[in-house]
């Protein structure tokens, strides 16, 4: 290639990230703002572990986090509540939410943050 290729590729690629960048922002308009939560709001409860969501001692093992969360999930599978009303629906679809978030933080713990063997290589 020559270098004036060169240069209309590196220019190009500029000129494209800025219009990216600068241009499609204010072409999209101002965004809603949101307005920050007062003093006087009430403060959030702390969400719970994933522990306690699952039911499980904060020590389980996989085998242990597996059964509990399988054994939970089930309660809300889409064709248990199909007969519900729909604010049970919207409450069941928010626990079943719950529940694999408290897996997938259970999983992340298992297998990130104990101690691994020497002999694995990694």
């Amino acid at each position: 290639m020559r270098v004036s290729e060169w240069i209309v590729i590196v220019g190009g690629g500029v000129l494209g990230y800025w219009a990216v960048a600068v241009l499609w922002p204010l072409l999209r308009g101002p965004r809603e703002h949101r307005p920050a939560p007062s003093a006087t709001d009430a403060p959030q409860a702390p969400a719970e572990s994933w522990h306690q969501v699952l039911g499980v001692p904060a020590d389980a093992d996989r085998e242990t986090v597996d059964a509990a969360y399988r054994a939970k999930i089930s309660e809300y599978a889409p064709e248990r509540i199909a007969g519900l009303a729909n604010e049970a629906q919207a409450a069941a679809r928010e626990r079943r939410q719950q529940l694999e978030l408290a897996y997938d933080a259970a999983l992340r713990d298992l297998e990130w943050l104990r101690p691994r063997s020497r002999d694995v290589p990694m």
